[in-house]
């Protein structure tokens, strides 16, 4: 049987080695926010209320990490943000993932929150299905951009067009 609960702090390390299965760099090459260990107690220590655990056995097979965010100005004033979403694949498509959801839309509503944000990679189409399904619609498209940078050869900087070696003195670098 499946449990729907919230984060404890003894299952931070559990929470982790999902993840850490989950998010890949092989999976997802350009993410733009990395999993490590600092996602989950972060999360966990700043909106522990937020953060849910799907556990069947004392094992975690899935879990939410979200948070509020506060916008004075605008017409929600507070929202909620879906930061992480996972489940072990040999739990998916046995709804845990919009469990997991539905315990944290309780939680903001009790809370007075009305507006709920989730982003993903564009390419995503899983996830974008998933929440899809659960009610949301795009707001519009999000687009960011990655550049990779070079290191530079080791004893070799380059300043303006004119290559130089590190012994020589700054003021001739161009």
């Amino acid at each position: 049987m499946v449990i729907i609960r919230q984060l404890e702090i003894d299952d931070l390390a559990q929470v982790y080695r999902l993840g850490e299965r989950l998010f890949t760099s092989d999976d997802m090459p350009i993410l733009y926010r990395t999993w490590d260990p600092y996602e989950v107690t972060d999360y966990f220590s700043s909106d522990p209320d937020y953060c849910f655990v799907a556990e069947v056995d004392d094992k975690i097979v899935g879990f939410l990490l979200a948070t509020t965010i506060e916008k004075e100005g605008t017409a929600w004033k507070r929202y909620g943000y879906i930061s992480w979403l996972g489940v072990d694949e040999a739990f998916q498509r046995n709804n845990l993932a919009r469990r997991l959801y539905r315990r944290l839309e309780d939680r903001l509503l009790e809370d007075g929150v009305r507006m709920v944000i989730a982003d993903t990679d564009g390419d995503n189409a899983e996830a974008i299905d998933f929440f899809k399904a659960i009610g949301f619609s795009p707001r519009s498209e999000h687009i960011w951009l990655a550049k990779t940078l070079k290191r530079p050869v080791k004893g070799i900087r380059k300043r303006g067009h004119k290559q130089v070696t590190s012994s020589e003195p700054e003021e001739n670098i161009i």
